[in-house]
């Protein structure tokens, strides 16, 4: 019996099969894994980017804005990061009062909440300094992402938080609801 044994560890035959079906699969794993990781990065680089694109726009506006504009852009905003449904967008306008900062209007798009005074002030550590009178526009994105395979990525929501001075007008800019 400790002949054959012996003859079994010694022989190398089909050593290389062995080898394969131990490690095929953690290299397909490892290949799937990468891919997700990739994607996920990807999407939120994405959509970072599509979140200053349309913050851009806020800042180069002279006159009113509207719900609608605001949803078109959300609309934008979903054809940049090829999302077809469940982003939102959260525009709000914010000036520097004597020593706290107020809001003008805020505006949501979907199913979010508009920002509200108690909000704001979880906020003012993140608003950059500002003189008394100036104005800047806060605009949030919140995009669902959902991996294409289960890798150990759970499904997230990709927020992201861009502030913009308005370039052009010196006055408030109001927001005209339909």
């Amino acid at each position: 019996m400790t002949q054959s044994l012996k003859k079994f560890w010694q022989d190398e035959r089909a050593a290389v099969a062995v080898e394969a079906v131990i490690i095929m699969p953690i290299l397909a794993w490892l290949f799937v894994a990468s891919f997700v990781f990739f994607d996920a990065f990807r999407t939120y680089n994405t959509s970072l980017k599509a979140t200053y694109a349309v913050a851009d726009f806020f800042s180069r506006q002279t006159e009113a804005l509207s719900d609608t504009d605001i949803d078109g852009l959300n609309s934008v905003f979903q054809f940049l990061t090829r999302n077809t449904e469940g982003s939102e967008m959260r525009v709000t306008l914010i000036r520097r009062a004597r020593n706290d900062y107020r809001l003008d209007w805020s505006y949501a798009t979907g199913g979010r909440t508009r920002l509200r005074r108690a909000d704001l002030v979880g906020l003012e550590d993140r608003l950059p300094i500002m003189e008394r009178g100036e104005r800047l526009f806060l605009v949030e994105t919140f995009l669902p992402y959902v991996p294409a395979f289960n890798v150990g990525m759970a499904p997230q929501e990709f927020v992201n938080f861009t502030v913009t001075r308005p370039r052009f007008a010196h006055g408030t800019i109001r927001l005209n609801l339909s």
